[in-house]
């Protein structure tokens, strides 16, 4: 990874405001380690600087020991505390260690930190769910990051939902349990800015942020997808020993036409708060038909506002079929 950054660090100006170590259990990792990957980074002395960790892969001693190395901020993935509901997900984790890694992190000292929730699970409550919020609030967390479960082709949960061994999901359940969530995270103080994402004022993810606003970032390792600052996108070797061979030798890269890149700005950005700058669209050469978007902002999805494409209340709950709906709406510029 140290000979991956030096071979593409020339792309990006200044220093690294932001490092994200995830993907996998990085917390199994020895600090050592990751101290020495930050020095080859060299991030700015006020980077955002998170590591992913599991319960029960987590001890007081190594929290200090991440300190130390340099993590100012983890993301912990709690996913539930029903153990029913944790064996459905394969995680190793008990209830137990959920909760004890909760009440670790949030004494040891990180600038910030954040807990993955995952609801619409099989079977699961309204109730059941609700638990899971009044749990994770217990122990005041800055951040909340919320994932409803989700059919992705060829996946197991796929194959069992095709084979009719698992329920179907539930449309309305899952609008009640968003819903739920949200309003409860409003009331403790934790405000969403992007679909999936609630945070306490000034907790907000910064490296997150980066990609929720279009903007280019390095990504370092096998199989890490990366977007230069000349637009070129760009995957590592998606093997580990092939990226170890190579690390600076992706498997692809590519230069996105500009009606590909106005589509993935679209993708990318409405989710987040601020919307997509339609500036930014027209400096592709592109805008969003007013004809074909009428219907989204006449049935209050989406609003305009100082030139920006903003989600209304009624459009964060279908926001992921409504980017694809907008990004239809792209024209070229006459």
């Amino acid at each position: 990874m140290a000979r991956h950054w030096q071979a593409i660090s020339h792309h990006f100006q200044g220093q690294p405001s932001s490092v994200f170590f995830g993907g996998g259990t990085p917390s199994l990792h020895p600090p050592e380690l990751i101290n020495q990957l930050l020095e080859v980074f060299e991030p700015s002395a006020s980077a955002e600087i998170t590591l992913e960790a599991n319960p029960g892969t987590v001890t007081p001693e190594l929290l200090d020991k991440l300190l130390d190395a340099g993590i100012n901020r983890l993301s912990l993935g709690i996913q539930t505390f029903s153990p029913k509901h944790a064996r459905f997900l394969n995680r190793a984790h008990s209830v137990t260690d959920a909760r004890e890694l909760l009440t670790m992190v949030s004494h040891a000292g990180f600038n910030s930190w954040s807990a993955d929730l995952m609801f619409a699970l099989p079977h699961q409550t309204v109730p059941e769910f609700e638990q899971d919020i009044d749990t994770l609030l217990d122990t005041a967390p800055p951040h909340v990051s919320l994932y409803g479960l989700t059919a992705e082709p060829g996946t197991p949960y796929t194959r069992a939902l095709q084979a009719g061994s698992l329920p179907k999901q539930d449309e309305d359940t899952w609008a009640d349990m968003y819903e739920l969530a949200v309003a409860k995270l409003s009331q403790a103080g934790i405000e969403r800015y992007e679909v999936s994402n609630f945070a306490r004022k000034g907790h907000r993810s910064h490296h997150n942020e980066h990609y929720w606003r279009a903007r280019p970032y390095a990504g370092i390792g096998a199989g890490a997808h990366g977007w230069l600052p000349n637009g070129q996108r760009t995957v590592g070797q998606a093997q580990p020993d092939a990226y170890i061979e190579n690390p600076d030798q992706w498997a692809k890269i590519e230069q996105p036409s500009p009606a590909d890149a106005a589509k993935e700005r679209v993708l990318s950005t409405l989710r987040h708060i601020d919307g997509v700058d339609l500036g930014a669209i027209a400096s592709l050469g592109f805008h969003l038909d007013q004809k074909r978007l009428s219907p989204f902002i006449h049935h209050n999805m989406v609003h305009i506002q100082k030139n920006h494409l903003i989600l209304r209340p009624k459009g964060w709950n279908i926001a992921d079929g409504l980017v694809q709906r907008i990004s239809d709406a792209l024209a070229p510029l006459t």
